[in-house]
């Protein structure tokens, strides 16, 4: 218990820590981390404006380009609606590619696409389909051999 009152009058009636204590060095430090934030942040607007201006830029340029593939249908037309364009043309040249990618792939299953499809590789269209990687770079090589000179 006396321990006690002793460390607390010890610590009341030191007199070493109040003269540690500097307020213009305290302020001088509040400014410089106030001006470090300032600085930061101006860094960060700076990069922010960078990344907005790269944006825009990329943007302008896909509309050129959406544009540009549209052709006349574009002209006069505003970004929402070249967008709606572009995308319906995007649609349907997909639907169109798969259209005809499955007519290919019927014709090359059955009769004389498939007899052909077999006769000039040995395999029919499932094993083609079927094949890993490794065994599809293989035929591509047997086949490079056989039929380019």
């Amino acid at each position: 218990m006396n321990r006690v009152i002793v460390l607390m009058l010890l610590t009341i009636f030191n007199t070493n820590a109040p003269a540690d204590w500097d307020p213009e060095l305290e302020a001088q430090e509040q400014a410089q981390r106030e001006a470090t934030q300032r600085a930061e942040q101006a860094r960060a607007r700076e990069a922010q404006k960078l990344i907005n201006e790269a944006n825009a830029k990329a943007n302008r340029e896909m509309m050129g380009s959406k544009r540009k593939n549209l052709g006349a249908a574009a002209k006069g037309k505003s970004d929402a609606e070249v967008n709606r364009l572009y995308d319906a043309k995007i649609k349907q040249t997909t639907e169109d590619a798969n259209r005809l990618a499955q007519e290919a792939r019927s014709a090359l299953s059955q009769g004389q696409g498939a007899a052909a499809v077999k006769q000039v590789t040995g395999k029919s269209l499932q094993e083609l389909e079927n094949m890993s990687d490794e065994e599809a770079e293989a035929l591509s090589r047997e086949l490079e051999k056989k039929y380019v000179q």
